[in-house]
C-alpha cells in the first residue's frame, strides 16, 4: 500500500457542507448504539449556516439498516464481515483484539482506502483502534468516543483500581486485598501488560506503509485530537485528565415510548407477583461459558421470576433452554426487547459491565450484579459499585452459588435501590447526547 502524503483537513465556519465519517466496531452494540446517538445529536446541533454529511463507514452487520432507517449514509468498507458477532467476526483472543494478523491488515487497508476516497473532514470512532490507524494514515483529524478515559496516566493510576480479571487465581482474594496489591504494582508495569500490545494491529500498521509514528499500544492507535467521555462526571470529580479530553456525560440508547414488551415477559415481570424480579441482559461480549452459568443461578432462585435475554451470536438458543431444563420462573427469549422498559420491571438487573447496559439499568433505578470480561466493563462496574448500586463478581467467581447470593443481597436491600435512584436524578439533569454534540462543533470549530 502506498501511503499518500498526509492531509490536515481544515474546517472552515464559511463552508457549507462538513463531511464526517463515523467508523466503529459495528458489529458491538455498545458502540454501535452510542455512534447512532451520537449522530443525531451531531444533526441537532449542527450551528447555523452548516449542513453535515454523516457517513457510516462499515463492515456490514445488524446495525447498518437502523443507521440508514436514521437517514445517515452507509458505505462498505473491506472485507464484508460476516455479521455473527464482534468476537466471532474480528477472531478475537484473550490478548488480540483481532486475532488474525492477516484480517487486521484487511481491515486496515479497507478502512484507509475507503477513506482516501471519502476524504472526510473528520473520523469519529469509538474503541476501534483501526479506525485511529487509518485516520493517522490518511491524515485526517480524529475524535474519539469512549466509556473511559483510556490513556496512559489514568490507566496506571487510578482509572483500575482493583485487579483486573485476565491476571488469573489472585482476583479469587478479597477485594481489599486485591486493591492493595494493585496499588503496589509499578505504574510503568502497569502499561506493559500484553493486553495493551496488540501485536497484530501493529503489524498490520507496518504493512499499510506507516513508517512514521508507529503505535507502540493501544493507547496510541486511540489517540485522537479530541476526545469526549460517555459517562458521569461525578466519577471523575478530582481526577487529572489531558486538556483535550471531556466528559460529556452517558450516551444510551433511549428506545420509543411505542416500543411493544412480549407479553410473556410482561407476565413474568408484573409487579405485584410477590416474587423478587431478575433480567439478565449479558450482550454480545457476555460469553456462552457466563451467559449458561447464569441460567442455572436463576433456575435455582427460590421465590423469583427471571428474563434472560439470549443473543444468537453468544449461545444457540436451544442449548441454553435445555440448561434451563422447564423451569417455569425462567423465561429465556433471542428477541429484541426494548431495553429500558424491561429494566424498569426488574429488581435487579444482570449484567456484563457493558456501558450502554449499565447506564440503562441507571436510567430505570435499577440495581446491578454483574462481572466484567474486559478491563473497561470493569471500570464502568466499580464505577456503580462504588456508589453503592451494584455488586460485581469477579468473572473466575462467576459461579452459580455467587450469583445467587450476590441477586438476594440487592434484591432484598434497598440501599442498592436508593443509591441507584441517585444516580437515575443525576442522569435525569443531563443531555449527554447534546453535550457530547456541542463539544464536538465546538472542538470543529477551533480547527479552523
Amino acid at each position: 500500500m502506498t501511503r499518500p502524503r498526509a492531509r490536515k483537513a481544515i474546517y472552515k465556519m464559511g463552508e457549507k457542507k462538513v463531511r464526517i465519517v463515523f467508523c466503529s466496531l459495528f458489529q458491538d452494540a455498545g458502540e454501535a448504539t452510542r455512534a447512532l446517538e451520537l449522530a443525531r445529536g451531531l444533526r441537532r446541533q449542527c450551528p447555523p449556516g452548516l449542513s453535515p454529511e454523516i457517513i457510516f463507514l462499515s463492515h456490514g452487520g445488524r446495525f447498518d439498516e437502523a443507521f440508514a432507517e436514521a437517514g445517515f449514509s452507509v458505505t462498505p468498507a473491506k472485507p464484508a464481515l460476516p455479521g455473527v458477532g464482534f468476537r466471532q467476526d474480528l477472531k478475537t483472543s484473550a490478548l488480540e483484539f483481532v486475532g488474525d494478523a492477516g484480517l487486521a491488515a484487511e481491515l486496515l487497508r479497507g478502512e484507509y482506502e475507503a477513506m482516501l476516497e471519502i476524504r472526510p473532514d473528520f473520523v469519529i470512532h469509538g474503541f476501534w483502534p483501526v479506525a485511529g490507524m487509518a485516520a493517522k494514515l490518511t491524515g485526517t483529524p480524529e475524535i474519539c468516543y469512549l466509556p473511559v478515559p483510556f490513556e496512559p496516566k489514568a490507566f496506571s493510576t487510578w482509572l483500575l483500581q482493583d485487579l483486573p480479571d485476565f491476571v488469573g487465581p489472585l482476583t479469587l482474594l478479597p477485594k481489599t486485598v486485591r486493591m492493595k496489591i494493585m496499588a503496589a504494582i509499578p505504574k510503568s508495569l502497569k502499561l506493559k501488560i500484553p493486553l495493551l500490545r496488540q501485536k497484530n494491529l501493529i503489524r498490520a500498521f507496518e504493512l499499510a506503509g506507516g513508517k512514521e509514528n508507529r503505535p507502540e499500544n493501544l493507547f496510541d492507535m486511540l489517540k485522537s485530537d479530541f476526545t469526549i467521555i460517555n459517562d458521569f462526571s461525578v466519577f471523575y470529580e478530582g481526577k487529572p485528565l489531558p486538556e483535550n479530553f471531556a466528559v460529556t456525560g452517558p450516551l444510551y440508547p433511549k428506545g420509543t415510548r411505542d416500543a411493544e414488551i412480549d407479553p410473556e415477559i410482561q407476565r413474568r415481570l408484573k409487579p405485584d407477583s410477590g416474587k423478587l424480579k431478575i433480567f439478565c441482559t449479558l450482550g454480545s461480549s457476555g460469553g456462552k461459558d457466563f451467559l449458561l452459568e447464569a441460567i442455572r443461578a436463576l433456575k435455582r432462585m427460590e421465590n423469583c421470576t427471571s428474563v434472560v435475554l439470549c443473543p444468537p451470536s453468544v449461545c444457540p438458543f436451544q442449548e441454553a433452554k435445555n440448561v434451563a431444563g422447564g423451569s417455569p420462573d425462567l423465561y429465556l427469549t433471542d428477541a429484541f426487547v426494548p431495553a429500558l422498559k424491561v429494566n424498569k420491571m426488574a429488581d435487579v438487573v444482570l449484567s456484563h459491565g457493558g456501558q450502554g447496559t449499565l447506564q440503562t439499568a441507571v436510567a430505570s433505578g435499577t440495581p446491578v450484579v454483574g462481572f466484567a470480561v474486559q478491563p473497561e466493563q470493569q471500570i464502568n462496574l466499580e464505577h456503580i459499585v462504588s456508589f453503592g448500586a451494584a455488586v460485581r463478581l469477579p468473572s473466575r467467581r462467576w459461579k452459580a452459588d455467587a450469583i445467587c447470593g450476590a441477586l438476594k443481597t440487592v434484591g432484598t436491600d434497598p440501599h442498592y435501590r436508593s443509591k441507584m435512584q441517585i444516580l437515575q436524578k443525576l442522569l435525569t439533569e443531563i443531555d449527554g447526547e447534546t453535550e457530547a454534540a456541542k463539544a464536538i462543533w465546538n472542538f470543529c470549530s477551533s480547527q479552523r
